[in-house]
């Protein structure tokens, strides 16, 4: 475990789902450090361990074997090191069973019946334990169209993601459809991000306002980046001489 924090130290994150670390590399890079990472991907695994100093965070492998428990009995370690919240909680869940690409479509197994097509239920259970600030949800953008099986409604899964998680009690939960070259990105790369706001954070905020009833899309840019949750992207993706 590290040292004793002090009011210095760096903002904290779980990266659940991590792969090989991409979103653990943003959040490092925006000044966090990592507590947890959970992957079940061996190889995957061994590369995020390959380019991170070992000893400095905990190492999940199947998030069901993370159980609630051993998740209350990190946070009373990491307590006496002085991290009395966890910022945040990311997680992007493997995404093959909500692709729009090639033989997934053909529904040779109905979605409902891919485990990997339910892990966003692990990743709320998760965030109902060790209560972070916030939480970040990232998938594909067929996510916002998949069925569950071919007689389905269009968006059906969204629809069961986005309610899971406005489930988790006391945070307001919003989303938009983000493209990776509106942040100066070499990279169409739209992706479903899902922002979960702790409402302890925002007293003055009339949460009620927030509240959600209907599960469905509306639209590609809700809401979360129109409600300040997550920025706003500007940039101009760079030019091939660039």
């Amino acid at each position: 475990m590290p040292e004793k924090r002090t009011n210095t130290s760096p903002l904290t994150m779980i990266d659940l789902f991590a792969g090989c670390g991409g979103l653990s590399l943003g959040f490092e890079q925006a000044g966090f450090e990592t507590l947890l990472v959970n992957e079940v991907n061996k190889n995957a695994r061994d590369t995020y361990i390959l380019n991170r100093p070992k000893g400095s965070y905990e190492v999940s492998e199947d998030i069901y074997d993370l159980s609630n428990q051993q998740i209350r009995q990190y946070l009373k370690n990491w307590k006496k090191q002085g991290v009395d919240n966890v910022d945040v909680v990311c997680g992007g869940p493997p995404c093959q069973g909500y692709s729009g690409i090639g033989h997934r479509r053909s529904f040779s197994i109905t979605k409902e019946d891919i485990p990997s097509n339910h892990l966003y239920e692990e990743m709320a259970r998760v965030v109902k334990v060790v209560k972070p600030k916030v939480f970040l949800f990232e998938n594909v953008k067929g996510l916002l169209s998949g069925r569950w099986t071919p007689e389905g409604t269009k968006g059906e899964i969204f629809q069961d993601v986005l309610k899971e998680l406005s489930s988790i009690p006391n945070y307001i939960v919003e989303w938009s459809l983000v493209y990776a070259k509106d942040f100066g990105v070499p990279q169409n790369r739209p992706r479903v991000l899902v922002v979960g706001v702790r409402k302890d954070l925002h007293k003055n905020v009339p949460w009620e306002k927030f509240k959600r009833t209907d599960f469905r899309p509306k639209s590609i840019d809700e809401k979360a980046q129109s409600e300040g949750m997550l920025p706003i992207g500007d940039a101009k993706p760079p030019t091939v001489p660039e």
